[in-house]
């Protein structure tokens, strides 16, 4: 009886971005109103599983959170300094950050064992350990580390090249992330970084670029019909174009 009455009010996990975009300004209008929807687990066909989704919501002013639904239950939560990952939770991944309290942005100094001084091997010693991986945890202290360490850019274009070179460090290239079986025709299943974008959300620009073709290119979409019925498709697809700087 419950899940006839709430019918009405239910959405797939796959569809409320589009809802939020479609109906809310701001990141707390979203805090506000979500949870009056349902969000439960559906298999998405495509896929053939329910889509272990995490959804982080950011706006103009800078305001960010993240929504989980967790063992069914909603839990939004503020993200001060506006990054995610994936599994687990937000809170974990917070919880996380306190076993690299020892970073540092400036090198460290040398360090004296009796007669012996111990030097850095070269820049970044303030990083030392800083984990590499690819796994959700890793990715997460990696995006802490370098989205608070840059400097402040001084327009909207250069902070979004800066976040593409953030970025760069989430960049999974095809057989470093595998299966342990292959599939049915005998392929390494690999897991890669298909496309990766960045947003200038006060220009109201999406800049994004490809596996196959590393050009950022961009869809302003202050030039679109706002209030359009049709859905508008862009193509991402393209190839690398490698200029011959020698050939005239």
């Amino acid at each position: 009886m419950k899940a006839l009455e709430e019918a009405d009010k239910t959405i797939a996990p796959w569809e409320l971005g589009s809802y939020i975009l479609e109906n809310f300004a701001t990141a707390e209008e979203v805090r506000a109103n979500v949870p009056n929807i349902v969000v439960p687990d559906m298999i998405l066909e495509a896929w053939k599983f329910v889509p272990p989704v995490h959804y982080v919501v950011h706006d103009a002013t800078g305001k960010s959170i993240v929504i989980e639904y967790t063992e069914g239950k909603l839990n939004i939560y503020d993200n001060p300094l506006g990054i995610m990952s994936n599994s687990p939770t937000f809170d974990w991944h917070m919880t996380n950050l306190r076993n690299y309290v020892n970073f540092s942005l400036s090198d460290v100094p040398p360090v004296q064992l009796g007669s012996v001084k111990l030097l850095p091997f070269g820049q970044g010693s303030g990083m030392l350990g800083l984990p590499g991986d690819f796994t959700p945890p890793s990715r997460f202290v990696r995006v802490a580390a370098f989205s608070q360490s840059v400097l402040p850019s001084q327009t909207g274009i250069e902070a979004v090249l800066e976040a593409f070179h953030i970025l760069n460090a989430f960049d999974i290239p095809k057989g470093a992330l595998r299966e342990h079986e292959k599939d049915e025709h005998g392929n390494v299943i690999a897991d890669y970084t298909i496309w990766i974008s960045a947003n200038d959300l006060k220009a109201k620009r999406f800049y994004f670029r490809t596996y196959e073709n590393s050009q950022i290119r961009m869809v302003d979409l202050t030039k679109q019909k706002l209030d359009g019925k049709e859905i508008v498709k862009w193509s991402m697809q393209g190839d690398e174009v490698v200029r011959d700087l020698a050939t005239p």
